[in-house]
């Protein structure tokens, strides 16, 4: 029996069977069906034992014998397993060959038909559940012929339309899609059914049957035939009527607070979080020295790099806030670089406006404010109260002093007075009469430094300017030259040459006169001194600091009552505890501070707080 490559390649092999000899024939493609070697010997009986069940074993008997007998010809599909225990699908053919009617030869075909069955099954499988899709989708599906018809639709689609199923069956899609959206909706349609594209998305909208409009998310997608024409179009229509409304009245609400914001002189942002897009006004970017051009590429981190470091914690805490819902929305302070390499105080407000199905924040929108010179005001308000309460103190201290100390001359005073008349004695009148001018001595110049300190306290004819502070060190030490030669004082001026302070020169001058010659006069007995005048800053200070070598102060002991009047600390002849009283006193009236590091025996360095120029107007009037 011959075969051929083409029986190969279809699966169909042949088979023979002559009645008068009882041989069976199969050809190699039978025997590759069957999964057996070219060399097997079929048999009737072994045939029939291939097929799968009883049943069938039956039914090829019984159609084998009608095939002898009566030439009846046959062409069935039946299940058998091989011979390697595998199951498969073969349409069996069988025909007769009659001589002097009598059976003579029986033959036929055999073809695995596996794939195909498997095909079928997956087929109507794939059909029962698109079936059941179509029917439970929570959106709306039809089937759309190529004249644009519905053939079927599931039950959304008339609840989304208002139709009945049998109103949409009648009607295409052309009869109910709103004028000024057919056109490309149609353009689609044509490219669809010329191939040139697979498939296509679209927003439009449809007349709803009580005539409002209906805005739907349509997809279109196309059956073809297995002769490649167009059996019909599979339509989804999700209904987006309310996020149009919604998005809409965002649009209208965006446009009022654009308008309103234009009018303040507001900055805007908006932030698109999911593709980490941003947008800016152009009075952003003026706000903080830039135009819009100059920032590009615009982005997220271009706000974030202006942002002060100490600062960026504070936006940061109120958008995650408002990501999880804590806050509706936020209004934040901090700072911002300026172009010029200022700091720009912004008051921010932010709020998302739009949030995904899931619960994601879409978009935040945003402003930002110039309060600046508001800041400014709040900073100058507070030194000015903080001056006053200090004053107030420094005042309250003043007044005990001014009662303390003429209540004591007086009080000699007064003693003296009593004693001088009953005094018989003429050399000791005269005695009582030198402690009389003794005491009115100590308490002229007792009254001049309280007056001198009462001027301090109250600012009177304070001059403030501009001053050099590297000059007016090198002018302090020139006049104190021949001290610090006597002394064998080194003296290190390490100011900066170009810096500048706002201050009063008097008291500048005073006060480096006061700490300069402290630090000769209370000198290391076993060295020279060594003085280091060095300054450094930051926010708020100019921090000028002088340093010395010399014995040092026990603070544990005396720390509080440092910069008190009349108060000293060291066995100095020459001590007479003002003039770290007059030196506080004077950088406190300019709104600084003065402190102390000491060690005894090792030295000490006082430290002038001076208020950057900046910070000085509030502060000194």
């Amino acid at each position: 029996m011959k075969y051929n490559r083409a029986n190969i390649l279809s699966k169909v092999g042949t088979w023979e069977y002559n009645v008068m000899t009882g041989i069976l024939d199969w050809d190699h493609v039978v025997k590759y069906i069957y999964e057996l070697n070219d060399d097997f010997e079929p048999t009737i009986e072994l045939a029939i034992g291939f097929f799968k069940t009883t049943a069938i074993k039956e039914r090829v008997s019984e159609l084998t014998r009608n095939l002898i007998q009566t030439g009846d010809p046959f062409v069935e599909q039946f299940e058998i397993r091989t011979a390697k225990g595998n199951t498969k699908w073969v349409e069996a053919s069988g025909y007769a060959d009659f001589n002097n009617e009598q059976c003579v030869l029986a033959y036929g075909t055999l073809k695995d038909i596996s794939y195909e069955r498997d095909l079928d099954s997956t087929l109507q499988l794939t059909e029962e559940k698109f079936s059941k899709v179509f029917e439970s989708a929570a959106i709306g599906m039809a089937l759309v012929s190529p004249m644009g018809y519905f053939i079927k639709v599931n039950k959304e689609l008339p609840r989304i339309l208002g139709y009945t199923e049998e109103e949409l069956i009648k009607l295409t899609f052309q009869n109910i899609t709103h004028p000024d959206d057919l056109s490309k909706d149609l353009s689609y349609f044509k490219q669809v059914l010329n191939k040139e594209i697979e498939s296509y998305r679209m927003e439009k909208r449809y007349i709803h049957k009580l005539g409002h409009i209906v805005w739907a998310e349509l997809s279109v997608s196309i059956i073809w035939s297995s002769q490649f024409t167009p059996l019909y179009f599979i339509s989804q229509i999700t209904d987006i009527t309310e996020q149009k409304k919604a998005s809409e009245e965002l649009q209208r609400e965006q446009q009022r607070l654009y308008q309103t914001i234009e009018g303040a002189n507001i900055g805007t942002w908006e932030w698109n979080i999911k593709d980490n897009t941003v947008i800016y006004n152009n009075r952003w970017a003026e706000i903080v020295g830039y135009t819009l051009d100059e920032l590009q590429p615009i982005s997220k981190s271009t706000w974030s790099s202006l942002v002060h470091p100490d600062d960026k914690h504070i936006p940061d805490k109120n958008i995650e806030k408002c990501f999880s819902r804590e806050i509706e929305f936020y209004e934040c302070e901090y700072r911002m670089r300026h172009k010029n390499g200022s700091w720009v105080w912004i008051n921010d407000r932010g709020k998302i406006v739009e949030w995904s199905a899931k619960g994601q924040p879409l978009l935040m929108l945003g402003t930002h404010a110039d309060i600046t010179q508001t800041k400014s005001k709040e900073q100058e308000l507070r030194n000015t109260l903080d001056l006053v309460s200090e004053q107030n103190k420094r005042l309250l201290n003043f007044t005990h002093i001014t009662s303390h100390n003429l209540r004591s001359h007086i009080g000699n005073f007064q003693m003296l007075l009593n004693l001088l008349p009953d005094e018989p004695d003429e050399t000791k009148k005269r005695e009582l009469i030198d402690f009389l001018i003794t005491i009115a001595n100590n308490l002229q110049e007792t009254v001049h430094y309280l007056n001198e300190v009462l001027q301090i306290q109250t600012n009177l004819n304070l001059q403030i300017k501009k001053i050099n502070l590297y000059n007016e060190v090198e002018k302090v030490l020139t006049n104190l030259k021949g001290l610090i030669s006597e002394s064998l004082a080194i003296v290190y001026n390490l100011v900066p040459p170009n810096l500048e302070i706002s201050y009063s020169a008097e008291y500048i001058e005073s006060v480096l006169i006061n700490l300069i010659t402290n630090a000769i006069k209370y000198q290391h007995p076993d060295r020279i001194p060594v003085i280091h005048i060095s300054v450094r800053e930051n926010l708020k200070y100019i921090i000028l600091e002088i340093a010395d070598n010399g014995m040092g102060i026990d603070l544990t002991k005396h720390g509080q009552k440092l910069f008190g009047m009349y108060k000293t600390f060291h066995q100095n002849k020459d001590a007479r505890g003002l003039g770290l009283f007059i030196t506080k006193n004077q950088v406190e009236a300019l709104g600084g501070k003065i402190e102390v590091e000491s060690t005894v025996d090792i030295g000490s360095t006082f430290k002038v707080c001076i208020l950057h120029p900046h910070n000085l107007a509030s502060a000194s009037g």
